[in-house]
């Protein structure tokens, strides 16, 4: 059975959807075709009225000429013999290019015509009864020979006596093609001209076609939409913004995160307004990807990441996308400890593989005594750390942190200790947990990296210490580095490192936000060890 359903190829050019630069064409060509229609009738119309005029004139002006001859009026006076003037008149009249001339006596009677059959008889067309009281003027009426435009004049004997007219006519046929002649250079620029429109219209066509990037306009509303949809049921708050920092576009979701009521969807916002605290840090250095970046407004504690805009390659904004991180807590502390294993377990691999290796060529070569001795430092050494790590660190959380810190620095050949007065239980609060994670973990990698730094003087060491009363956790992490200077605040801002490359220059930054969130305060000093002490309070 067939399908009465197909369309055939014709039906198929009616019903599909035109591309955008073929609607361009055919809107400009034609308003072009129109104007230029307009244009033509306009200017045939005003070069018709000039010509008319200027034909009037002209006749009415051989008209008045004619009138004053001596030979015309005594004809009119006396017409005996009319062959004599009209040989006369006829020769003006192909002299002057007149279709007739025409003189009629006080009684409209014809002395003098084209057409001798002619003469004698009444004038045609009926205009002449004004000429004939006195009046000269153009007219345009229907004679013997057709339509025409005439000059009438009356004739005026020496005592001021009318008596005669004189009618000079050019035939409105013959004007036409006249017309049309001065009217076709003017439209033939004018056809030029719709022809330059195409050309223009094709060319806007593929500008535009270009500037959105090929698509439809029926694709462009669709993936508008699609956008909208997807930013709408995204669980994460999205703000796109123009590299002044102007809102470009901001979901409801984004909203909700940073208490603003969902009106402001519609007003003309900057990030300023969003995030006063972070928004020149945000906007600094907009081709620099960020990820997992912590900060805290609305009174909550946010993880954003930060993306470049580019469209053809040049920089063309920012999109920020943002979660509360009470959302990804569990998570959080979850990876915190399998983060933590992992890396214990890395470590340890490396390590131990090398040791037995040691062991086996030590008992290879019968050295039992040295085998074991190594055997025994090792069980006392890292062991021992960790063990006093765990058993003076309650909060599994913070335990995991720091046995990945002290795996991390070994392997980096820094020594981590953790001081024995140390002694912290279980943080309950789950917010304060991840603040002290993130603060504790940040000042621990910059220690590590100072101690690194002066190695080539001194042995590399971190020491850190935990402890709490019954008002507030205290936090300190000393090194063996060259110290943070006099210049204290400036370690603070955002994007200072000391050290190079894209991914520093945030981590002192964070823990001033953290302290910042939670109320606590941070002191350095000059530790012991030669370099720099970072204490921190946080009340609970």
């Amino acid at each position: 059975m067939k399908n009465t359903n197909k369309l055939n190829p014709l039906q198929n050019m009616v019903t599909k959807p035109k591309r955008l630069e073929t609607r361009l064409i055919i809107w400009v060509t034609g308003l072009c075709v129109l104007q230029a229609l307009l244009f033509g009738a306009l200017v045939y119309q005003l070069t018709a009225q000039s010509l008319h005029n200027h034909i009037g004139d002209k006749a009415l002006a051989v008209a008045s000429s004619i009138a004053t001859r001596a030979d015309v009026i005594n004809a009119l006076k006396i017409p005996s013999d009319l062959t004599a003037i009209n040989m006369k008149i006829e020769d003006l009249r192909q002299l002057v290019g007149a279709d007739f001339i025409v003189v009629g006596d006080e009684n409209a009677l014809r002395i003098v015509h084209p057409d001798e059959d002619k003469i004698g008889k009444k004038m045609v067309g009926g205009d002449s009864k004004a000429a004939l009281k006195g009046e000269r003027y153009i007219s345009v009426a229907h004679g013997s020979l057709g339509e025409s435009i005439r000059g009438k004049v009356p004739v005026y004997a020496g005592n001021n006596e009318i008596v005669g007219v004189v009618s000079v006519g050019f035939l409105v046929q013959s004007i036409d093609p006249l017309i049309l002649s001065r009217s076709s250079e003017i439209l033939i620029w004018g056809l030029i001209l719709v022809g330059l429109s195409i050309l223009a219209a094709i060319y806007i066509g593929q500008r535009v076609r270009n500037a959105i990037f090929g698509l439809q306009p029926d694709e462009i509303a669709r993936l508008f939409s699609e956008q909208d949809a997807i930013l709408n049921t995204v669980r994460s708050g999205i703000i796109a913004l123009d590299p002044d920092g102007k809102v470009r576009k901001l979901n409801q979701r984004a909203c909700e995160i940073l208490d603003k009521p969902t009106s402001i969807l519609n007003q003309n916002l900057s990030l300023n307004d969003l995030l006063p605290e972070h928004a020149e840090f945000l906007l600094r250095n907009q081709r620099r990807k960020i990820v997992g970046f912590e900060l805290f407004a609305a009174d909550k504690r946010l993880i954003l990441s930060r993306f470049s805009l580019q469209v053809q390659g040049q920089a063309d904004g920012i999109l920020l996308s943002m979660r509360p991180s009470d959302e990804l807590e569990y998570l959080s502390q979850q990876l915190t400890k399998v983060q933590a294993f992992a890396e214990l377990l890395r470590v340890q691999t490396h390590d131990y593989s090398n040791k037995l290796n040691l062991i086996g060529a030590l008992v290879q070569m019968g050295k039992n005594e040295q085998a074991i001795e190594i055997i025994g430092q090792e069980s006392q050494g890292s062991q021992a750390q960790i063990h006093n790590l765990l058993e003076r660190i309650q909060d599994p959380v913070l335990a995991g942190l720091l046995v990945g810190k002290y795996h991390k620095a070994r392997e980096l050949n820094v020594a981590l200790e953790l001081n024995p007065d140390s002694l912290l239980g279980v943080i309950a609060r789950k917010d304060m947990l991840e603040r002290v994670v993130s603060i504790l973990g940040n000042l621990i990698d910059n220690a590590i990296e100072a101690a690194i730094r002066s190695s080539n003087s001194r042995s590399a060491k971190v020491r850190v210490t935990v402890d709490e009363t019954s008002q507030t956790l205290l936090f300190d992490v000393e090194d063996t580095g060259f110290g943070l200077g006099s210049d204290h605040d400036v370690i603070f801002t955002p994007q200072y490192s000391s050290k190079s490359g894209a991914e520093h220059g945030i981590g002192l930054y964070l823990v001033k936000t953290n302290l910042d969130s939670c109320g606590g305060t941070l002191e350095i000093g000059e530790s012991d060890l030669l370099g720099a002490r970072l204490s921190v309070y946080i009340p609970k």
